[in-house]
């Protein structure tokens, strides 16, 4: 293993919650690793936590927008200020173990085809129970953390192995390979842009690794519930069709395309509630759907997997 030790920039997605922020930034200052510089990339959160945690944590670097911009755009911002060799992304309910980075570095380091990596994420409140053990997708675009709230004992868990995507709330990414695909898609706004990002880095012949002897601990959909909340639906039905224009190859849109608004419809009956949002994001994918034309195109430029080979990576579990 590589002993020099490069350099990592830890960015922090925060909104509201300075009390979880604590949490987080704590369990980086008990890190093992030595190279390692924190960035706090705040969505415009509503109460005290920038100038709470900015007298706290003087040595941080604190980026602020300057209204809600959702975690895609957040993160893009904390990136643009860090210059290390390796990103990792965390959310602010989130905390590493003491190891976790020397773990996922000393990972990265010994394959150079590896372009992003996840560990066992447990639960805060319940370390017995896995929240992620990598993630996945079904073909009709439909993301999920493999293992959710399986036991941690579970040995099925503890096999090194690819993924499709790493969920963002505790991930390490190859700076180059970031940069090759152009970071996070801030279009989707809230959801499915850490599916995207692995997903692109997969299509650009990039690893996806999870490697569960790294482990972290999440307090899942936390931030979410505050942000979006009732919006939920719009945004999920909507980013798994951008999802599936975007990045599946023409051939593969023709197949499972129809499954997807046939569980979308299927859905609405059952749950009469989601159809105004189900059909606001249908039209905005027809009116978006120029633009998702250019995007194809580009990801198409620095395609080197085909969707054949990528869907063994669908449906894992």
């Amino acid at each position: 293993m590589n002993t020099n030790c490069p350099g990592v920039d830890i960015v922090i997605c925060a909104y509201n919650n300075k009390k979880l922020t604590v949490k987080c930034i704590d369990s980086l200052l008990a890190l093992s690793y030595p190279n390692f510089q924190v960035i706090l990339a705040d969505d415009c959160s509503s109460d005290d936590s920038v100038f709470f945690l900015r007298n706290k944590y003087p040595n941080i670097t604190i980026v602020e927008n300057e209204k809600n911009l959702g975690p895609a755009k957040t993160r893009n911002a904390g990136i643009k200020r860090s210059r290390a060799k390796y990103v990792v992304t965390m959310d602010n309910d989130a905390t590493l173990s003491s190891n976790w980075l020397t773990k996922m570095v000393e990972l990265m380091e010994s394959d150079q085809t590896i372009g992003q990596a996840v560990g066992k994420i447990l639960f805060l409140d319940d370390s017995k129970k896995i929240a992620a053990a990598g993630g996945s997708l079904c073909f009709r675009g439909k993301g999920y953390d493999i293992g959710l709230g399986e036991l941690n004992a579970d040995k099925k868990y503890n096999k090194i192995r690819r993924v499709l995507y790493a969920c963002t709330a505790s991930s390490i990414i190859r700076r180059k390979a970031l940069n090759q695909v152009g970071g996070f898609y801030d279009t989707y706004y809230h959801g499915y842009e850490d599916v995207d990002l692995s997903l692109l880095l997969n299509i650009a012949g990039h690893k996806v690794m999870y490697y569960p002897i790294a482990i972290s601990y999440h307090m899942l959909s936390k931030t979410v519930n505050q942000t979006i909340g009732k919006k939920r639906v719009y945004y999920w039905m909507r980013n798994r069709l951008l999802l599936m224009l975007r990045n599946y190859e023409f051939k593969s849109l023709i197949k499972y395309l129809p499954s997807n608004i046939r569980f979308t419809l299927s859905d609405c009956h059952y749950h009469p509630e989601r159809i105004v949002p189900v059909l606001l994001s249908w039209l905005w994918i027809i009116f978006y759907l120029p633009n998702i034309i250019i995007q194809r195109r580009k990801i198409n430029n620095f395609r080197k997997v085909n969707d054949d080979q990528l869907h063994q990576l669908f449906n894992l579990d």
